[in-house]
């Protein structure tokens, strides 16, 4: 029997194609959206790893209710998550995260240092990463195979990083979690390239960057600087 709730998106993902595990490290701006977003897409075997608590401010960009100040992010999210989708989520500690040998992971993090552990962790395992950055009005997505994901970082001191009050507004939030939820379906059905996909707000540039076209679409004017970082 079709499940009717999902029966509008049978023709471009069905549940059994995302009938695996999916890894979300981090519970912020990037991955409480994009939780939220591959619940609602039917994924069922989502575990997320964040030690972090909701501070006032993640009330405004990421994915948390004002009466769960001070609760953990994973628990807040488990919560809202179920109560939006009929889904549960997984809490995992975020020292487990050194124990994923295989599959899908999601990096939702927020530094480059922190990308650097992660890729140095899992370079040499059979693991697809996902890594999202952001800053107030840009995003990045970097898509690759493990092995070859140390390509895409930079040198922490490389880092541009935006004042506080523009580290992180609502839309980007929701529009990187809807990219990396896209790139999650194009995992699923075997169609995901090792490409870049990057995002200028203030333009609304959309550039797309990959092996084999790089130089066509990259312009000197639009380049975006790699190695933004989420707050």
């Amino acid at each position: 029997m079709v499940n009717e709730r999902l029966l509008r998106q049978l023709d471009i993902v069905t549940t059994k194609d995302l009938n695996f595990n999916i890894h979300v490290i981090g519970a912020g701006g990037i991955g409480s959206f994009t939780v939220l977003l591959l619940a609602k897409m039917g994924c069922k075997n989502i575990i997320v790893y964040d030690d972090d608590t909701v501070e006032d401010h993640n009330i405004a960009s990421q994915f948390f209710k004002e009466d769960q100040l001070e609760m953990n992010k994973v628990e807040a999210l488990k919560v809202n998550v179920l109560e939006q989708t009929g889904i549960e989520i997984e809490h995992a500690e975020q020292i487990d995260e050194e124990y994923i040998n295989s599959g899908l992971v999601i990096f939702a993090v927020d530094s480059m240092e922190e990308r650097i552990r992660l890729g140095e962790i899992y370079k040499d395992k059979d693991i697809y990463i996902i890594d999202a950055r952001m800053g107030g009005l840009q995003l990045e997505i970097y898509s690759r195979t493990s092995k070859n994901y140390p390509s895409t970082l930079v040198e922490p001191t490389d880092v541009s990083h935006d004042p506080c009050t523009a580290k992180a507004i609502s839309f980007n939030c929701a529009v990187i979690g809807g990219l990396i939820a896209n790139q999650v379906r194009l995992f699923a059905t075997k169609k995901l390239k090792e490409e870049d996909l990057m995002y200028l707000f203030e333009t609304n540039s959309f550039l797309k960057s990959g092996a084999d076209q790089v130089e066509d679409v990259v312009s000197t004017e639009d380049t975006i600087e790699k190695g933004v970082v989420e707050e």
